[in-house]
């Protein structure tokens, strides 16, 4: 009887969580290539005022979001990194 009031750990199925961070990616991911795909004509650009070029807009699009991708994984870590800083130092 002593055993019926030891509480039971909850299965490992009820503490699964939903992956939403992967489904709003691969969401992401496919809205970009369908935008991608959509924008395969040839345009011209400039690079920093000295290259004139012309490139695939598919190229162009994707070379936007690798640098977004990049600023938005980097940013907040830059950020928690000079907030932690400024704790050492106390200057928060």
């Amino acid at each position: 009887m002593a055993d019926r009031n030891k509480m039971t750990p909850p299965s490992s199925a009820s503490k699964k969580t939903p992956e939403w961070k992967w489904w709003a990616f691969g969401i992401a991911v496919l809205l970009l290539l369908i935008v991608v795909l959509q924008n395969s004509q040839d345009v011209e650009f400039k690079i920093l005022f000295l290259v004139d070029t012309a490139a695939p807009l598919f190229v162009l699009l994707l070379f936007a979001a690798a640098i977004g991708a990049i600023i938005g994984y980097t940013g907040p870590i830059l950020r928690r990194h000079r907030h932690n800083t400024r704790k050492e130092y106390g200057k928060d």
